[in-house]
Parts: C-alpha cells; sequence; structure tokens
C-alpha cells in the first residue's frame, strides 16, 4: 500500500492586498497623499511574492533557513497526548522545511486526517477554509527528495508523503516530498515470512540489518527508498497507538477530526 496525499491543495495564490506592518509608517504626515500610499502597497506585494518558496528556490531557502534555525526536536500535541520527535541533521532540507512551518504555526489547528490501524497515521492537513491562505502564503513547492538507505520505515518513523501518481511510470518516478504531509509508521513486530511476501510482492529485496530491525520493533518495509524519512519518535509511541485505533470511514479519515499542533522545541 502507498502512502496517498489528500489532495486538498490548489495552485491559487490568494495574498492579502494590505501592506505588512514594516510599510507603515507610525507617525505618517498629514501631507502624505494617496498616491504615495498605493506605492507603498504595489512594494509590499511585489516583496510578498519574492518570499514565496517555489520548485526553483526552494533548496535555497530552506537551506538558509536551516542555517539560522538548528533546532531538532519538535512537539506534536493532540487530545490524546504528546508526540516527541527528533528530526535527523542527514535530512537538512526536510528538517528545515517542518521547523519553518511548525514555527510558522502552519500544523496548528490541521488533523490527522488518514489512520490504517496496524500501518500508519497521516497528517498536516485540514478542511479549514484558511488552509489555501495558509499555503498561499508560504508557496507550492515540493521537497526534494533526502532518500537515505540509513533511515527506514521503522515503527516510529517519521516521513512525508509524495505526490499520489496512479498510473505510475517508473521512468517518470518523482520521489520529492509534499512540504505539508506526514506520516508515522505504527506497525508493529514483523516476521520473516511476512518479509518475504512483502519483497515477492513489491519485486524488493529487504536487507538482512534491516530485517532483523523490522522483526525486533516493526515497521513497513515496502516503503523503504520511496519516501524521505526524516526523523523517529523518541516517546509517545503509545499516543500513536491510540490514533491508530481510532474508528474511521471508508477511506480511512477518523470519524471525529483529531486536532494537533506542533511545538519546536529549543
Amino acid at each position: 500500500m502507498r502512502i496517498q496525499l489528500l489532495s486538498l491543495f490548489f495552485l491559487i495564490i490568494s495574498c492579502n492586498n494590505s501592506p505588512p506592518k514594516k510599510y507603515y509608517q507610525k507617525n505618517l504626515d498629514a501631507s502624505s497623499n494617496r498616491k504615495e500610499v498605493v506605492v507603498s502597497s504595489k512594494k509590499s506585494k511585489k516583496t510578498n511574492y519574492s518570499k514565496l518558496i517555489t520548485n526553483k528556490n526552494v533548496k535555497e531557502k530552506l537551506f538558509e533557513f536551516g542555517l539560522k534555525n538548528k533546532e531538532d526536536l519538535i512537539l506534536i500535541k493532540t487530545e490524546l497526548g504528546s508526540i516527541k520527535i527528533k528530526l535527523y541533521k542527514e535530512t537538512p532540507l526536510h528538517r528545515a522545511n517542518f521547523i519553518m512551518l511548525a514555527k510558522r504555526n502552519f500544523f496548528d489547528s490541521t488533523i490527522f486526517y488518514r489512520v490504517i490501524r496496524n500501518f500508519m497515521i497521516q497528517g498536516g492537513n485540514s478542511d479549514d477554509n484558511n488552509m489555501l491562505q495558509k499555503v498561499a502564503k508560504i508557496g507550492m513547492y515540493k521537497v526534494p527528495p533526502e532518500i537515505n538507505k540509513k533511515y527506514i520505515h521503522k515503527r516510529g518513523a517519521l516521513a512525508m508523503a509524495v505526490q499520489e501518481q496512479y498510473y505510475k511510470n517508473p521512468t517518470k518516478q518523482n520521489l520529492s516530498s509534499s512540504p505539508y504531509n506526514f506520516y508515522i509508521i505504527q506497525k508493529g513486530p514483523i516476521s520473516d515470512n511476512y518479509m518475504d511476501k512483502i519483497e515477492e510482492k513489491y519485486k524488493i529485496k529487504i536487507p538482512i540489518k534491516n530485517r532483523s530491525l523490522y522483526k525486533k520493533i516493526g515497521g513497513s518495509p515496502h516503503l523503504d527508498n520511496e519516501y524521505t524519512v526524516f526523523g523517529e519518535v523518541v516517546s509517545g509511541m503509545e499516543v500513536v497507538d491510540k490514533i491508530s485505533k481510532l474508528i474511521t470511514d471508508g477511506k480511512n479519515r477518523p470519524l471525529t477530526n483529531l486536532y494537533l499542533s506542533v511545538d519546536v522545541i529549543p
């Protein structure tokens, strides 16, 4: 089973026409005319667009942010409890992207919108009308893949979803990550027999050292090398297990919204 990306985002840019605070003068001279104010507004609009992240500048923007923001611990908070996660420094673009979104409060009031018991929980999106506005202020982009064979889909692994490709052409496969949608692996220990079947079904080979880990703590090896794993749960797996048991509909969406927020731990 592949991780499906909930397609709620469209290529729509909706900007606030009001100039940001730095364009306002605290003591506006009484002689300031209407034309001058309009010019300032145009400047602010141009500046806003220049700050958006795109597929052309994503590496530059995230690399620059990562140099100034070196935190690697986050806390996902829900009504069922909190999940503490360590982000890997070896996946710098994904780390920077997640820290950036958390600091901009993007994840606040989003939900775990796809939950599959004995597999994974997926979140970072919402039906709220302001989601498109949030995206419009950040940008429409994908995070370049940082797949590292060292980091596998073991139980507790944090990874980013990719654009679902229902008619996947291997020659055109794009492993770039959705910047906003993440998932946590919940599946427990699996047997050698189970892994043999996975190898046959997905035409893959699970390394011996990975098999040992999957047998000991669990995970979903068929996702390896397909999605970027960029962190792992260090405490709160019992909360992940609780979330995985939520009652869902036919599309694996919980019948009751479970809201989340993400804090960066200094």
